[in-house]
């Protein structure tokens, strides 16, 4: 059974900006910018906790899986996809990686164990985000044959995997389709590479496109980083800016973007305001070039509990503590969300916690129970009465 044995690659940023980072794989510490003026008259999402979330936009609401449902027992991807019904959401998001696909050159594509993600979603009226990424080793330059996060020697390779995977899975409704994830890091190998990325962007949107008319096309979530060299990072504004100089958001239907933001609320935090609100936001670059049509989409957004590295069953006092700070931030982010009128998804990450890689996002413990952050954030989707579906 493949397995994907590797931490997702949005930890490197978001340890950097909780309270306190207590596990060795955490990459340098990534503090808020000050913030600055608004830019946009529109409603941009700083609605206080206060406030109700009703909203006169659509708004989907998801979960964020990564790679932790792939290669999984079915027991696990079904009790982890009713939590997504439980909630309230109507998407998930989770990988679908091209090395597990398609390990060796000229093997054939193996869908078994995504088919059973699938078809658990479709059973239960679920709609997929799914991530292409993970290109295999065979398929990279040979100078980065050693490291997943590397980019596919050829685009047109990526890219008919990407046809093969959307007429493969019409069938079972999906038609949504992210390129990458946080190509703005080292989670692009080995430094980010907007042109390159734009490249692929391109050639992989013309193929899904040809392959199923219908094909909804994310750009890969972006994470909220400033731009540093040294440590292989460029804005998601820089980023994005450079890809639209070329093109490349007329090739997508949404932007994928990661604000995570503890300690800070969601509604006084810098990430979000960088959504269509900072001086240098993400919705100033798709009016500027062309493409006001295409939305955001907040595929990962949540909050870890730091504690629970050291307290798994959520028992000790500062635990509980941080758990109710992670149940006001779901409240406050589907508030903010909610009062943003160009966000139009938005991505619990993620349902359980993942101790193997030291991430503690979950609404549900390590043992399996039920943080209050599960509770909060369901209350808050069903108040918003926006969850539209897409």
């Amino acid at each position: 059974m493949a397995s994907l044995a590797r931490p997702r690659s949005h930890w490197l940023i978001v340890a950097g900006c909780l309270l306190a980072v207590v596990v060795s794989t955490a990459a340098a510490v990534h503090q808020e910018p000050a913030a600055s003026a608004a830019a946009h008259p529109k409603s941009t999402g700083t609605a206080s906790p206060s406030q109700a979330a009703t909203v006169n936009h659509s708004l989907n609401f998801g979960l964020a899986y990564g790679d932790t449902l792939y290669g999984k027992p079915q027991s696990t991807i079904d009790t982890s996809l009713d939590d997504a019904v439980s909630l309230g959401t109507k998407w998930i998001r989770v990988d679908l990686p091209w090395g597990s696909i398609e390990p060796q050159a000229g093997s054939g594509y193996d869908w078994t164990e995504f088919n059973r993600i699938a078809s658990a979603a479709q059973s239960r009226g679920l709609k997929i985000d799914a991530i292409l990424d993970d290109v295999p080793q065979w398929a990279r330059e040979s100078v980065c044959r050693t490291d997943f996060s590397c980019a596919p020697a050829e685009d047109s390779q990526f890219a008919d995997f990407a046809a093969a995977a959307a007429g493969h899975y019409a069938s079972y409704g999906m038609n949504t389709w992210e390129i990458w994830n946080e190509p703005n890091i080292d989670a692009w190998a080995p430094d980010p590479d907007p042109a390159a990325y734009e490249k692929l962007l391109a050639a992989t949107s013309t193929a899904l496109h040809k392959a199923e008319s219908s094909a909804f096309v994310v750009l890969g979530g972006l994470a909220a980083v400033p731009t540093n060299a040294s440590l292989h990072r460029i804005s998601a504004f820089d980023f994005l800016t450079q890809v639209a100089e070329l093109g490349g958001t007329k090739y997508v239907n949404a932007v994928g973007y990661h604000p995570y933001s503890l300690p800070t609320m969601p509604s006084a935090s810098v990430n979000f305001q960088a959504i269509s609100s900072s001086t240098e936001n993400l919705e100033s670059v798709l009016q500027r070039y062309g493409t006001p049509n295409v939305t955001i989409w907040l595929n990962e957004t949540g909050a870890q509990v730091d504690n629970a590295y050291y307290d798994a069953t959520g028992a000790q006092a500062l635990t509980k503590q941080q758990e109710s700070a992670q149940a006001a931030y779901a409240t406050n982010l589907v508030h903010t969300v909610a009062a943003n009128d160009y966000v139009a998804a938005d991505f619990w990450y993620s349902d359980q916690d993942d101790p193997g890689n030291h991430l503690f996002f979950g609404l549900r413990r390590t043992n399996g129970s039920y943080r209050p952050a599960f509770a909060s954030l369901k209350s808050a989707i069903a108040a918003c009465g926006c969850n539209s579906g897409h």
